[in-house]
C-alpha cells in the first residue's frame, strides 16, 4: 500500500473512533457478542451504498482468528451503552504488517459499525473486522467475559497472537481442526509427513468393514462405494518381492546393509562433525532425522524387552513421533537452562554437545545435555513437584522416582527405574567415550541435588547386546520400508551431510 493511500485511508476513519483516548483491556467489560450477532452485521447489515453487505467472504475471517492473528483487544464504554473495541490484525499476505481493526456495538452484542486500516476496510466489513469479531464471540462462549472473568482467563487476551514466521513446506503439516480442539492454546508445529492410515488396499477394506460407516460404503454409485470397491491402479506391496535376508546380524541382510550404508554408517569425521552442527538438538531437522534412524538413549528404556512383544507402537512412535511436548516438558527445558546459568556462573564450565553417535555401533546415539568442566557427562533432570512433594528429600524417599535412598541413606540411581534414567546416563556415557557422570537433579538455586555415577561396563554391554538384536530383527527392516514407500522423508540438511 503507497504512503498517498495509507494516508487517505487513515484520514477515512470515522471521528467517533479517533476521539478516544483511553482504552482499556478489562475482558469483565466486553459485550455480550454472538454468532447471531456477527451474522446480522456481516450479512444483513446495510452497506454504504444503502444495500444488505451480504458480505459472506467474511465470514472467513474465523480463520484469521484460528490460525492467533488477533492481538490483544481493547475496549471503551461509551455513556449512551455503546462499547467501542479495537485490535491489531495480521494481514493474510504478509506477516510485517498489522492492520488496526474497529467495531462500535451495543452491550447487548448488536454491532452498529465497523472500520479498518485496511484497503477493505472503508467498505465497514473486511476479514480483519470479522476476525475481531469472531475472538469476541468466542470469548463469551466459553465463558471468559463478565464477572466470571478470572485473572487467569484474562491472559488469553493477550495470549491469542504469536509471531509467524514463513517455514519450508516440509516443515508444515496441514491438518484438519479436530472437533472441539483448543487451537488457541496448540503451539505445536508439525514436523515431516506422518505415517498414512492405511499401507495397503486389504487394510483399508479390514478397517471399513469393521467401521460403522460400512454402510456408506456400500450405497452404489458414489465415490466411496468405488473407492472401496475398486483395485488398486499400482501393483499392491503385497505383490512387490521382498528382498530381505535373515536378519541374524546387521551384515546378513544385503537390502539391510545397502541402507545402513548409506543413511546410518559414519565415518569417524563426520560422527565429530555431527556433534558441532547439531548443537540445538530438538531446533534442528538434522538432529531429528539422525535420531529417528537410531535407537537413542533417551527412548532405550521403551525398546520391549522380549523379542515376542509386538513392537508396532515403539516403532512407529519412533519414526513419526505425535507427541510435541507438554507444560512438564517445557519445565524441563527452562530448568536445564537455569541449571547451566547456574554452573557457569560459579565457576564450571558446560560444553554443548549435539547428538553423539557411537563409533562403535552407528544404530546408537545419545545427546548429553552438556560435558561437565570437560571430562565429565552432565544430566540434568527437572521433575515437576506435586501435592505429594515439594522437596527433593520428600520425592527421593516417597520411592517412586529412579533417584532414592538405599538402606543407608545415601542417594542412588535405580538400575530399573520406571523413567529409565540410569539405562540413558550408561548408554550416554558409552556414545561420548565418558566414564563419569554427574547427575543434576534440580528444583531451583536453592534445591538440588549431584548424584556421581560411574560407568558400568558389563551393565552397558548387556544392554547394547539386547538393544542391537532389537536394531537388526526389528528396527533396520522398517525403517528400510519407510524410506523405499517414501513415507518416511528425510530434510534436506540429512540430504547434504551423508551426501545422497
Amino acid at each position: 500500500m503507497s504512503t498517498e493511500v495509507k494516508h487517505c485511508v487513515k484520514s477515512s476513519m470515522p471521528d467517533i473512533f479517533k476521539e478516544i483516548k483511553d482504552w482499556n483491556d478489562d475482558m469483565r467489560s466486553w459485550p455480550n457478542l454472538m454468532y447471531g450477532d456477527i451474522y446480522n452485521y456481516l450479512i444483513r447489515s446495510k452497506a454504504v451504498d444503502g444495500e444488505t453487505m451480504k458480505n459472506f467472504k467474511s465470514l472467513q475471517s474465523y480463520n484469521y482468528f484460528q490460525s492467533a492473528n488477533v492481538d490483544k483487544i481493547l475496549h471503551f464504554n461509551a455513556t449512551d451503552n455503546k462499547i467501542f473495541m479495537k485490535a491489531s490484525v495480521q494481514s493474510s499476505q504478509t506477516v510485517s504488517r498489522l492492520n488496526d481493526a474497529y467495531v462500535m456495538c451495543t452491550g447487548e452484542g448488536a454491532v452498529e459499525q465497523a472500520w479498518c486500516t485496511c484497503m477493505a476496510g472503508l467498505g465497514l466489513s473486511c476479514s480483519h473486522v470479522g476476525a475481531l469479531l469472531w475472538k469476541i464471540e468466542y470469548a463469551v462462549r466459553n465463558s471468559m467475559t463478565g464477572v466470571s472473568c478470572t485473572d487467569e482467563t484474562a491472559k488469553w487476551n493477550r495470549g491469542t497472537t504469536r509471531n509467524i514466521e514463513p517455514k519450508p513446506l516440509v516443515s508444515i503439516q496441514l491438518k484438519k481442526t479436530k472437533l472441539g480442539e483448543n487451537t488457541m492454546g496448540n503451539e505445536n508445529v508439525p514436523g515431516l509427513r506422518d505415517t498414512p492410515f492405511y499401507v495397503s488396499k486389504e487394510e483399508f477394506k479390514e478397517a471399513v468393514n469393521a467401521s460403522p460407516m460400512l454402510p456408506l460404503f456400500e450405497i452404489k454409485g458414489t465415490i466411496m462405494n468405488k473407492s472401496f470397491k475398486s483395485n488398486p491402479s499400482v501393483r499392491t506391496q503385497e505383490s512387490i518381492e521382498q528382498v530381505h535376508g535373515e536378519h541374524n546380524d546387521l551384515s546378513s541382510c544385503a537390502k539391510c546393509v545397502q541402507f545402513l550404508s548409506k543413511y546410518v554408517f559414519l565415518t569417524d569425521s563426520q560422527v565429530v562433525r555431527l556433534q558441532t552442527e547439531t548443537t540445538l538438538q530438538s531446533k534442528s531437522l538434522l538432529w531429528k532425522d539422525c535420531r529417528k534412524l537410531r535407537i537413542t538413549a533417551s527412548s532405550a528404556h521403551k525398546v520391549p524387552v522380549k523379542e515376542t512383544t509386538d513392537s508396532t507402537n515403539f516403532i512407529r512412535e519412533h519414526l513419526h513421533p505425535k507427541f510435541v511436548g507438554n507444560k512438564f516438558t517445557k519445565h524441563g527445558q527452562q530448568g536445564e537452562i537455569d541449571a547451566k546459568v547456574y554452573l557457569n556462573s560459579n565457576g564450571h564450565q558446560v560444553q554443548e554437545k549435539g547428538i553423539c553417535v557411537s563409533q562403535q555401533e552407528n544404530w546408537l546415539s545419545a545427546s548429553p545435555d552438556g560435558i561437565f568442566d570437560g571430562q565429565t557427562l552432565l544430566e540434568i533432570k527437572c521433575p515437576v513437584p506435586s501435592s505429594s512433594w515439594s522437596t527433593l528429600d520428600q520425592l527421593f524417599e516417597s520411592g517412586k522416582y529412579d533417584v532414592g535412598k538405599d538402606e543407608n541413606g545415601d542417594i542412588v540411581v535405580k538400575e530399573k527405574g520406571s523413567r529409565g534414567i540410569y539405562l540413558q546416563v550408561q548408554l550416554t556415557m558409552y556414545c561420548t567415550g565418558l566414564k563419569q557422570c554427574k547427575l543434576l537433579v534440580w528444583l531451583g538455586v536453592d534445591e538440588h541435588k549431584y548424584i556421581d555415577i560411574l560407568y558400568n561396563e558389563t551393565y552397558v554391554n548387556n544392554q547394547v547386546t539386547r538393544l542391537k538384536t532389537f536394531s537388526c530383527k526389528k528396527t533396520s527392516t522398517c525403517l528400510v520400508n519407510e524410506i523405499q514407500d517414501d513415507r518416511l522423508m528425510m530434510s534436506k540438511a540429512f540430504v547434504k551431510f551423508m551426501h545422497i
